[in-house]
C-alpha cells in the first residue's frame, strides 16, 4: 500500500507545488506580448494566457522550457495518480465502471495537457487548441463520474463527493465558454474575459488535486489497517 500513498498523495501535493514554481518562474521571465498586442511589454494576469508562455521566439525559450516542464509534470502525475485511483474501487459492479472509465478520462486529458506544452500556441495552433480544449472536456467526464462514484462511495466523507460535484460544475461553465464565449481576438475585453476564466479554472484545478489527497490518505490508511 506504500504506492498508493506516494501516488495518490505524496507525489500530488509535490506535483501541485511544482506546477505553481515552474509556471511562476515562466512569468518572470516572459518578455511580454498579448494575442491583441504583441508589442506589450512582460504578463499580464488579465491579458494573457498560460499558453503565451510557450510561445516559440528566440527571446522566449526559457518560459518556453519551463512551461513545457510545468504542462508535462501535469500529464505524467495525472496518468499515474488516475492509474492507482481506480484500484481504490476494486469491487466489479457499475461503480467500478463509472471510476474505470471515469479514470481513464483523467488519464486522456493528462496526455492532452501533455501535448498542451510541446505545441506552441503561435507556431503549432490547430493541436494545441484541440489538446487544450479536449482537457477540459476529458476531465468533465471524469469529474461527473467519480462524482457519482464517490457519493455511492460510504467510505469517502460527503465533503470529498460535494467537491468533486463542485468541480465539475466549475469545468462545465468553463467548457461552456470555451464553445460561446466571444473569441479573445475580438476586443481586450472579450481577451480579458477568457484569460480570467482560464485563470480561475487553473486554481479550481490546483485547489481539486491537494484537497482531493486528504480523501485519498484516509481512504489508503483504512486499507492498510485491514
Amino acid at each position: 500500500m506504500s504506492n498508493y500513498k506516494l501516488f495518490l498523495v505524496t507525489l500530488p501535493r509535490y506535483a501541485t507545488f511544482a506546477v505553481i514554481l515552474f509556471l511562476g518562474l515562466a512569468i518572470v521571465f516572459y518578455k511580454g506580448g498579448t494575442m491583441n498586442d504583441p508589442s506589450s511589454i512582460g504578463y499580464s494576469f488579465t491579458l494573457n494566457f498560460f499558453s503565451d508562455l510557450g510561445r516559440y521566439k528566440p527571446e522566449n525559450m526559457i518560459s518556453l522550457v519551463l512551461f513545457a516542464v510545468a504542462l508535462g509534470i501535469c500529464g505524467i502525475i495525472f496518468n499515474i495518480y488516475f492509474y492507482y485511483f481506480i484500484k481504490l474501487f476494486p469491487k466489479n459492479n457499475i461503480y467500478h465502471q463509472m471510476a474505470k472509465i471515469g479514470c481513464v478520462a483523467g488519464m486522456l486529458g493528462g496526455i492532452c495537457f501533455f501535448a498542451v506544452g510541446l505545441t506552441p500556441t503561435n507556431t503549432i495552433v490547430g493541436p494545441h487548441i484541440f489538446f487544450a480544449n479536449w482537457a477540459f472536456r476529458l476531465f468533465l467526464i471524469a469529474s461527473v463520474l467519480l462524482s457519482i462514484v464517490l457519493y455511492k462511495d460510504e467510505r469517502f466523507n460527503r465533503l470529498y463527493f460535494i467537491g468533486y460535484t463542485l468541480f465539475a460544475l466549475l469545468i462545465f461553465i468553463y467548457v461552456l465558454i470555451l464553445e460561446l464565449a466571444p473569441s479573445p481576438s475580438e476586443s481586450n475585453f472579450a481577451l480579458m474575459f477568457n484569460v480570467v476564466a482560464q485563470k480561475a479554472i487553473v486554481l479550481v484545478f490546483i485547489f481539486s488535486v491537494f484537497f482531493q489527497t486528504f480523501g485519498n490518505l484516509k481512504i489508503i490508511s483504512k486499507h492498510l489497517s485491514q
